[in-house]
């Protein structure tokens, strides 16, 4: 399925000078300033356009500014120390590593969260899991609703460490994971932050514990140091100036935010972010760096200045106060909210729970990507935004990954469609120069799709389940999924509902069917997921006026080939549109008397005995597909005639 995403979306807004600095007078007078290492309040100025407000620790102004543009000079022509570059090493197959051991599942769920890497420097790539506490361990209904006492109760799981071996097997080693604590194990790991903290050229672990809910923090972080023995030690004690720190941190990134050669962890609170600063040994010093009511949270290098902004994912069913955007780094690790630039929010799909950067138009600088999903976790998306430089953005809207049925009311992350991405990495899966996207999630539906970069930030869209073969063979080998591989994953797939419209065409039906010579062909057929359907190609586009068209489409549906009239129209009032199928004599292969009109009819407008006998033929899964993937449809007609489309797909909102 393709996306060709074409809107244009600029969030320019001058403001005059001495109102903002006003208005940021106020905002200072609330006690938002972040506070320093040492528990001073830093110094505040203002930035050299006067349009905000800068805040130093570790002296007055001149020193500060002063050293703030060194540090900046000093690696304005390096890329900044991050651990979004660690996370995507080229040189580590990414994909899923094998699935967990037995006792693993008996005591606490595992994420499909995890991390490959080489952890001990022996040239073979090891992993780690992290886990979440298991509901029937501890008598909860729903993992989220359990209360501190209630997750004691329960047996609460701890990261899982995977060694790679010389013969090619990855293998369990928990004793190499050594955790003395009293209270040892966590609620939820929801990150895991890899960097070698304490500079002995091996990879260590942060692991943010970000409980149940804002209200109910569950556990302290866990955080293992590499030793010189092989093991790794739980070092909280020791190596965090807050040993017992707890903390909603549902997002966290690693990177040298204070351009002091090491790296620090920053993590997300409700109405806070917290900077865990480095001196280099390892040891990390906790102090406020900016406040929001965050989900997700990278930090990058956004305006190439040379030190690691941070981006961020609000929740935005909270309003206004709780936005998506970026903190601008002030050059000494302060990610303040007066410098925020504030991105398109998309209320609709206003959860985010991981925001990734990378460059993906190879221009020199980090694009931002969002994972999105609805409330109560209800659909799945993703949010590409292109930087523009000059911390100007352009968001190309979004791609919808999942849309489960319009009767669905969702009830908790992780049934069958509460969904969301929760990890996204960056490869050259393609080998044509242009960066893809490689989607992990804890859903079938969704787990292991890529996103291939076409280019112009269009990109198309493979599913996991039109790739089963692909996935099965992936190893430690370099994997490249090319057009010809596309082309093999456009198939039919056999559903419940193409096996009753086979029947019925085989009972009732003749096939007739112009030919597919008379079709312009889609360069990748679109697959509809629900009923198992493939758009092959399409022929008669006729562009009626700004907001409606008509089309023949080439359907192949249970390997039968036929042609449907389908009537497209947006409808502004609820900001919708609508793709209706036509009933003509010859349309669904020939099957006659199932609708008493040719018109145009859409799913809603189905009657009740008409809509079981659609039902009982196969045929109303289709016409429900179609019109959940309208704008695909319209995307891939754009892209494949000579019609510009563009106006249309404008609508998209």
């Amino acid at each position: 399925m393709q996306f060709g995403l074409k809107f244009n979306l600029t969030y320019n807004h001058s403001v005059n000078k001495l109102l903002l600095l006003l208005i940021l007078s106020f905002f200072s007078a609330q006690g938002l300033a972040a506070g320093c290492p040492d528990g001073s309040e830093p110094v505040k100025s203002v930035s050299d356009d006067g349009t905000y407000f800068v805040y130093n620790c570790g002296g007055g102004n001149e020193q500060s500014s002063s050293s703030t543009a060194n540090s900046s000079n000093a690696n304005s022509n390096t890329k900044a120390l991050a651990g979004i570059y660690i996370e995507n090493d080229p040189n580590i197959n990414f994909f899923a590593p094998p699935s967990h051991p037995p006792p693993t599942r008996e005591l606490y769920y595992v994420t499909s969260l995890y991390y490959k890497a080489d952890f001990n420097n022996d040239g073979l790539t090891d992993f780690i899991y992290t886990g979440v506490m298991h509901a029937r361990n501890h008598g909860c209904s729903y993992q989220d609703r359990c209360s501190l006492q209630q997750q004691d109760d329960g047996i609460k799981p701890q990261p899982a460490l995977y060694m790679g071996g010389a013969d090619g097997k990855f293998h369990y080693s928990p004793e190499l994971l050594i955790d003395n604590r009293d209270n040892k194990g966590m609620s939820v790991g929801r990150q895991l932050l890899i960097a070698d903290y304490n500079n002995d050229k091996v990879l260590d672990i942060y692991i943010p514990d970000h409980g149940q809910t804002h209200q109910n923090k569950g556990y302290r972080d866990s955080y293992y140091l590499s030793q010189p023995n092989g093991t790794w030690l739980e070092s909280s004690d020791t190596h965090l100036s807050d040993n017992n720190f707890i903390a909603y941190s549902h997002g966290g990134a690693t990177g040298d935010i204070d351009n002091d050669g090491d790296m620090d962890v920053v993590l997300t609170d409700w109405g806070t972010f917290w900077c865990l600063m480095n001196d280099g040994s390892g040891f990390l010093t906790k102090r406020k760096c900016g406040g929001s009511n965050a989900f997700g949270l990278e930090i990058a290098d956004m305006d190439n200045d040379g030190d690691l902004d941070a981006i961020f994912g609000g929740h935005e069913y909270g309003g206004d106060g709780f936005p998506t955007g970026i903190y601008w780094n002030d050059g000494q690790g302060n990610f303040m909210p007066y410098t925020i630039t504030r991105l398109k929010q998309h209320k609709v799909w206003g959860t985010i729970p991981e925001v990734s950067a990378w460059d993906l138009d190879n221009d020199g600088d980090m694009d931002i990507v969002y994972s999105r999903a609805g409330k109560g976790y209800k659909n799945t998306a993703i949010q590409i935004i292109e930087n523009l430089g000059n911390k100007k953005f352009k968001d190309h809207g979004i791609f919808p990954l999942v849309v489960p049925p319009a009767d669905f009311i969702p009830t908790h992350e992780g049934n069958e469609w509460n969904d969301f991405i929760e990890m996204i990495k960056f490869r050259d899966l393609g080998e044509d120069g242009d960066i893809d996207l490689y989607l992990k999630s804890g859903s079938k539906k969704t787990n292991g799709m890529v996103l291939l970069n076409q280019g112009d930030f269009i990109f198309t869209l493979i599913k996991p389940s039109e790739a089963d073969e692909l996935y099965e063979k992936l190893d430690d080998s370099s994997v490249v999924i090319t057009k010809k591989v596309l082309t093999s994953l456009a198939k039919t797939k056999e559903t419940e509902d193409s096996i009753k419209f086979e029947s019925s065409i085989k009972k009732n039906g003749k096939v007739i069917f112009e030919g597919v010579d008379q079709f312009t062909k889609f360069e990748f057929g679109l697959p509809l997921d629900n009923s198992g359907a493939l758009l092959v190609g399409f022929k008669d586009l006729n562009v009626l006026d700004d907001n409606k068209l008509d089309v023949r489409l080439h359907i192949k549906y249970a390997n039968i080939d036929f042609s449907t009239s389908i009537c497209f129209q947006y409808h502004p009032g609820p900001e919708f549109m609508a793709a209706r199928t036509s009933f003509k004599k010859n349309d669904w292969g020939g099957l006659k008397n199932i609708m008493p009109s040719s018109r145009c009819i859409g799913k809603w407008e189905v009657k009740d005995n008409n809509k079981s006998k659609l039902q009982e033929l196969g045929i109303f899964a289709v016409m429900v597909d179609i019109q959940n993937s309208a704008f695909q449809i319209l995307e891939a007609l754009d892209k494949n005639s000579t019609i510009d489309l563009s106006d249309m797909l404008s609508l998209n909102k």
